[in-house]
């Protein structure tokens, strides 16, 4: 039974990621994704999972490279805004689900080739974020991949919002650097071994700072994201 303390949270939470949110969110350019897939291993019979998958936004990118397309999210906004999306474009082979992650994966064990969390890491506090990824790891099959996208605590623009320089977005409650996040994924159950972590450029214009990102000393401020490959 869920606490008092646990059900404001969950509502708090939720109200974060529904309404004008959302509206935002859909204005965002694909192209941010779409130089994520780049970097998926995807064919035409992979199962992809896309947990928190907001609007839907991956599945527009992968195009027609995948078997069929599973996305998870807690907010019926976002996950109504996915489905319209979905219609309006003729996209076939996937499937919405308003659900929380953690109860998803337990009826879904050993399903997908693919799960990813795009944007989402960030949003949840290190305890929420065990539980979660270990239930996503569950439900990938033996051999499959996590692919997991998420701001980078070390770059200047973050360490910036963290002592309050420049404001962070309210969801923002838990950046991470490399190192933090590749241990949060152990702690889920990943091998240490099969965790790959990537420092790659940002979406928007702070990515042309990037190729100063392998400078001395410096450059490990200059990194925006991180691109980390979990092998289940």
């Amino acid at each position: 039974m869920m606490t008092q303390k646990a059900s404001h949270v969950l509502n708090h939470n939720l109200a974060l990621h529904s309404g004008d949110y959302v509206k935002r969110y859909n204005a965002k350019p694909l192209n941010r994704v779409q130089n994520l897939v780049k970097r998926m291993e995807l064919t035409k019979t992979t199962r992809v999972a896309d947990f928190a998958c907001g609007n839907g936004m991956l599945l527009q990118a992968i195009g027609d490279h995948f078997g069929s397309y599973d996305g998870i999210d807690f907010s019926q906004d976002f996950i109504d805004a996915a489905n319209e999306w979905a219609e309006r474009t003729g996209r076939r082979n996937y499937r919405f689900h308003c659900r929380d992650i953690r109860e998803y994966c337990i009826q879904n064990s050993q399903v997908f080739d693919v799960a990813a969390t795009l944007d989402f890491s960030e949003h949840i506090d290190n305890t929420l974020a065990i539980e979660i990824y270990s239930s996503i790891r569950t439900s990938i099959r033996p051999g499959g991949k996590l692919y997991l996208h998420t701001p980078n605590l070390d770059f200047i623009v973050e360490r910036a919002k963290q002592v309050g320089i420049i404001p962070q977005f309210p969801e923002h409650i838990a950046v991470r650097n490399g190192p933090q996040t590749a241990h949060l994924l152990e702690e889920a159950g990943f091998a240490r071994d099969a965790i790959k972590v990537e420092v790659i450029p940002h979406y928007n214009f702070l990515k042309f700072l990037h190729p100063l990102s392998n400078l001395p000393v410096i450059g490990k401020y200059l990194g925006a994201r991180l691109w980390i490959e979990a092998q289940a």
